[in-house]
């Protein structure tokens, strides 16, 4: 094995310095994602909802998605096996992923920039649209060069960097965006802010983490690599085939407007997993380090369900409380008929707490064809019912199929179930009883005494006091136990 210039490619960390690192990384990451996510969303729910039209933020919808599915097929999973990898990881892995994913990266790239005008005329956009196509071809080549840094730092739980680095990326995005939205450049402001951030997103981050990286491939490493990386990369794709449905095939039934609503709909529910995406950034490389450690696993994977669903269910259903409130007094009356669809997705994001954990923790233990039949499930499923939905029910349909496929979660408790003793209702309950309680205090308060934006702001601390002393009153003695139990994992 060739010397590492740290310790990145060390694959065995002792049992407190993960700890230590978990505890590091959750505070940065949880930070991180709040920071993020309060940017993004104002950003572009609130203050470029009420700047531009609604077909304008389909047109961006449409166009991200269509690269979006490109880039799906850029690393075909070398990077998840570099952090899944039990062994050290020796620089022969690192060329061999960083050359196969340029070939790729840059075949793709070329496919968007010089297809742009084809992908455009399929789906009526106008020449700006076709022209953000070939910027985001652009940015996907440029933030495929931040995978081996990136990757190197989450194997060893070092994201205080990677942090920095999206949080600039972020500001600079939405920064340059909203500056360009005002001095009227329509939808080029979204070009222009894509390749600001994409810049310096690479440029920092390897000032950040420097990374010996080279071309070769070795035939070995590529083996073992793929043998992981290949049925992890099929899932991933069968997600993106299913997730990325919406703005790719539907927005021939819709159009822009249609997509528009369902694409805001989506990200207001979705909003809250940006809470458990931190926890599963972290829990993915954990899990892997003590996957031969049954005991202290399943412990992990308990308070891992038990902690995100206690921060991100009183975040969803708050939100479905004074949603209609948002609506009138902060975004702009033109987002209601997007409501219904909200809830329709607030349901599936509900039970995404369950079968993410549960996903996550069969690909951190090597169980990727379990993960890959289950998302071949609701791959097929969703295909099958949004199309049919949406000919019937329009832009709404595809809550509905989100609704009813939701459902089906349940088979990742049954199949983590043979493999580890978890107790997910135990996990569950508590942060369930308790946001219902609050959203409905909340509803009931904002329905009466809300009349402005200002007056959202008690609405809000009412229901965050609710929670914390319903939570406080009746979980009080199982949260100390699991405080302990996670300082003896």
């Amino acid at each position: 094995m060739e010397d590492m210039d740290d310790d990145t490619g060390k694959s065995k960390l002792s049992l407190p310095e993960i700890k230590k690192r978990l505890k590091s990384s959750f505070v940065s990451l949880f930070a991180r994602q709040i920071l993020l996510r309060a940017i993004g969303f104002i950003s572009i729910n609130i203050v470029l909802a009420r700047l531009l039209s609604v077909e304008t933020l389909g047109i961006f919808n449409i166009a991200t998605a269509i690269v979006s599915f490109f880039a799906f097929f850029s690393d075909i999973g070398l990077a998840a096996s570099l952090i899944q990898k039990k062994e050290d990881i020796e620089y022969s892995d690192i060329k061999t992923t960083f050359t196969i994913q340029q070939i790729i990266v840059g075949f793709l790239s070329l496919i968007i920039i010089f297809g742009a005008p084809y992908l455009g005329n399929f789906y009526s956009l106008n020449d700006s649209g076709i022209w953000l196509i070939r910027v985001l071809g652009i940015s996907f080549f440029l933030s495929s060069l931040k995978v081996i840094p990136s990757v190197m730092l989450e194997r060893q739980l070092k994201f205080n960097p990677l942090v920095f680095v999206e949080v600039l990326e972020t500001v600079i995005f939405n920064g340059v965006l909203i500056a360009a939205v005002l001095a009227k450049f329509d939808i080029w402001s979204f070009s222009i802010a894509i390749l600001a951030r994409g810049v310096v997103g690479v440029i920092v981050i390897y000032i950040l983490a420097p990374t010996k990286i080279g071309f070769g491939i070795d035939k070995i490493s590529a083996k073992k690599l793929l043998s992981f990386g290949v049925p992890y990369q099929v899932n991933n794709l069968l997600a993106l085939t299913k997730d990325r449905l919406v703005p790719l095939v539907i927005a021939r039934l819709v159009g822009p407007t249609g997509i528009g609503y369902i694409t805001w709909a989506q990200a207001i529910a979705f909003l809250p997993l940006e809470i458990m995406n931190v926890i599963i950034r972290i829990t993915f490389p954990a899990f892997s380090r003590l996957q031969d450690d049954k005991e202290s696993l399943s412990i992990a994977v308990d308070k891992s369900l038990f902690l995100t669903a206690l921060f991100v269910y009183p975040a969803l259903f708050g939100l479905g409380a004074i949603l209609p409130s948002v609506v009138t007094f902060v975004v702009s009356s033109k987002w209601q008929p997007a409501m219904s669809s909200f809830y329709l997705f607030a349901f599936s994001t509900y039970w995404a707490v369950i079968s993410t954990t549960l996903t996550n923790t069969l690909n951190a233990t090597g169980h990727i064809k379990q993960t890959l039949k289950l998302m071949i499930m609701w791959t097929v499923l969703t295909w099958i019912l949004t199309p049919v939905l949406t000919y019937y029910y329009g832009y709404l349909g595809v809550g509905i199929a989100s609704f009813i496929i939701s459902f089906s979660s349940v088979m990742t408790i049954i199949l983590v179930k043979r493999i580890l003793p978890i107790k997910v209702m135990e996990a569950i309950i508590l942060p369930t009883g308790a946001a219902i309680l609050m959203a409905g205090l909340m509803y009931l308060f904002s329905e009466n005494f809300v009349r402005s934006k200002l007056s959202l702001i008690p609405t809000i601390i009412l229901g965050a006091l609710i929670y914390i002393g319903v939570v406080y009153l009746f979980g009080k003695d199982r949260i100390i136990k699991d405080i302990k139990a996670l300082k003896n994992v």
